[in-house]
């Protein structure tokens, strides 16, 4: 009998990842549950365990190789059966929940000497090798079939969505030009036919041609002397590819609400000393605003959603995303169940959170699985911004800076000025699924709660 090690799946966007160390050699026996090896990623570094027991039979990617989730790594076994197990070439898995406009990732060595430039051979999603065409195995079932009504080749078809992936556009796009071509010809008449005579017609008036467009590429810079050029990481990339992902898929609306947060501001200072003694971390602004939109996100659900192909997941629990900004990049830790937690609970899980982002100890259930967004930018003089929705949420809620400014409130039954602690909340959410009164709605609920000031500490 014999286990196979898998590359796990470690994050969302986290498709691959480096093994950094082999723990153990072949023909060790190794324990359920024992590290075996270091995998380092651009989000996590972790160990992963022994799925069973027995003898590390074979080792199928060496130290320094990059290998994508599901990957076949090692093979543990016992007996002439786990033998002629570990010679036969490794397979790879498909993962669970590969994100959207990936493309699937091979196995690579380390890097070696260059080669000679070659045409890249991509793969499909079975792994056949394919040179020119988009990526036929990873196409949704929706374009799949579309493709099938059409009798589309989708090999001939050139994608536009993220990583070449072809989307419905491109097949109607496809369409279109084929069958126009067929009319073309259906038109022309047969060479040997004589001309007929026939009664002269009015001309009917031309139809207007569609307005087209051609593909706009910005010029290119070529780096002058003195230029600083700074090679995208895998993550910088990854980052890139999702921010632009998200705003072609999901039509964006920004709604901007101003929050008195004085009540907020008297709360935090009366206790702040009891949350530091309690939790050991300082009591900031965030865990009020994480709390206001989960009690919000149970008056409206679909803040808490998820799109899953033409279908809108409304999710039961709150699993709170953290926007945090590291030296790496962005990285959104996920706080689970923040519907069941205080506000002392928000405050050290927030804290937690983004200390382990900024150190890189992050593990991987701690950066999947968020339903909701909330991007903090900190005492930078900033305002408000316009947030970019974390696929495949549908909401993100960014905080401006807490200023004081003079405002008009009512007094005893008269307006007057006062200064107060203002702050903007600027909530982005997909049009596709929240309509604006709804969107509205949420945010103004949220800012109903913060200046009523009333939290279960």
């Amino acid at each position: 009998m014999s286990t196979k090690v898998i590359m796990p799946q470690m994050g969302e966007s986290v498709v691959e990842g480096k093994v950094a160390k082999w723990l153990v050699h072949e023909g060790d026996h190794v324990e359920p549950d024992q590290p075996i090896a270091e995998i380092s990623t651009d989000k996590v570094d972790v160990e992963i365990p022994s799925p069973g027991a027995g003898t590390l039979m074979k080792i199928y990617v060496p130290e320094g190789a990059i290998a994508s989730v599901g990957a076949e790594l090692a093979l543990i076994g016992e007996g002439t059966e786990a033998a002629k197990e570990a010679a036969r070439p490794p397979t790879v898995e498909r993962p669970p929940a590969a994100p959207p406009g990936r493309p699937p990732v091979v196995e690579r060595p380390p890097t070696q000497a260059a080669a000679p430039t070659q045409k890249p051979t991509q793969r499909d999603g079975k792994g056949e090798e394919k040179q020119d065409g988009a990526e036929v195995g990873r196409i949704s079932p929706l374009v799949r079939k579309l493709a099938e009504e059409h009798r589309v080749d989708l090999s001939q078809v050139r994608g536009t969505g993220l990583g070449g992936r072809i989307t419905k556009q491109d097949i109607l796009r496809y369409v279109g030009k084929e069958e126009g071509s067929a009319e073309e010809q259906q038109a022309a008449p047969p060479s040997a036919a004589p001309p007929r005579q026939e009664m002269p017609k009015p001309a009917a008036a031309p139809s207007p041609e569609p307005m087209m467009f051609k593909e706009f590429k910005p010029p290119r810079y070529e780096p002058k002397e003195g230029d600083q050029v700074i090679p995208f990481t895998r993550l910088r990339k990854m980052i890139a590819e999702h921010m632009v992902y998200s705003k072609r898929t999901a039509p964006h609306v920004t709604t901007v609400a101003e929050v008195d947060m004085a009540k907020v501001a008297r709360l935090r200072e009366g206790k702040k000393a009891a949350i530091k003694e309690q939790t050991g971390y300082e009591l900031t602004y965030l865990p009020f605003i994480i709390s206001a939109a989960v009690q919000a996100i149970a008056e409206y659900p679909t803040l808490n959603a998820a799109v899953v192909d033409d279908t809108l997941v409304i999710r039961k629990e709150v699993n709170m995303g953290i926007a945090v900004e590291t030296e790496k990049g962005l990285m959104v830790p996920v706080i689970r169940r923040a519907q069941e937690k205080s506000l002392a609970g928000l405050s050290r899980a927030a804290a937690e959170l983004a200390k382990k982002a900024r150190e890189g100890t992050l593990s991987p259930d701690e950066i999947a699985g968020g339903s909701f967004t909330i991007s903090n930018p900190g005492r930078k003089g900033n305002l408000f911004g316009t947030p970019i929705i974390f696929q495949p949420q549908v909401g993100i809620l960014r905080m401006g800076e807490i200023v004081k400014r003079p405002v008009v409130i009512e007094a005893e039954g008269e307006d007057t000025i006062a200064v107060r602690p203002m702050m903007y909340l600027a909530l982005s959410y997909d049009h596709r699924v929240i309509d604006g009164a709804v969107g509205n709605l949420f945010l103004h609920r949220v800012k109903e709660i913060l200046e009523e000031g009333r939290f279960s500490l």
